[in-house]
């Protein structure tokens, strides 16, 4: 695992192997902005202050330059670091917490609360099919018994 630091915020995540940039910081419930998250637009640019990073598929000079590459620019949707890295976002660009994954607890609380719901919506659906059911048998009108003709007196 390598740690991902953002300057100057000086916060740190771990990247799990063959883990992204943009995805160990979104993991650690760290935003900032980005565009297409797989390598097309270059909203994602971020300076490589220190480490090493490599690419699973090659990307568009386009997109980013061997101008930038030299100047340590990289796509962090893309890069995934091989010793752990610094980096600088964009000018302009800032680091935000999103709740739920920066804390713990919240994020607990959170899958909690999506799993009674989904309980909740797994209990009324059955309900509504037992009721719907139950309904169908009240208003559906009695069927009328027909005598087979062995068992009817013949009137003559």
């Amino acid at each position: 695992m390598a740690d991902v630091t953002i300057e100057p915020d000086g916060i740190t995540a771990k990247a799990a192997a063959d883990e992204t940039v943009l995805a160990a910081l979104g993991r650690a419930g760290l935003r900032y902005r980005v565009g297409c998250r797989r390598g097309g637009c270059g909203i994602c640019k971020v300076q490589l202050v220190v480490g090493e990073v490599r690419y699973e598929r090659p990307i568009a000079t386009s997109v980013l330059s061997d101008n930038e590459r030299v100047a340590g620019i990289c796509l962090s949707c893309r890069a995934v670091p091989i010793t752990n890295v610094v980096i600088e976002l964009q000018e302009g660009d800032r680091l935000r917490r999103v709740l739920g994954f920066a804390y713990p607890a919240a994020a607990a609380a959170s899958a909690a609360t999506a799993a009674t719901a989904a309980a909740t919506a797994a209990t009324t659906k059955a309900a509504t099919a037992a009721t719907a059911a139950t309904l169908r048998a009240l208003t559906t009108p009695p069927t009328k018994l027909i005598t087979p003709p062995a068992d009817r007196k013949e009137e003559q």
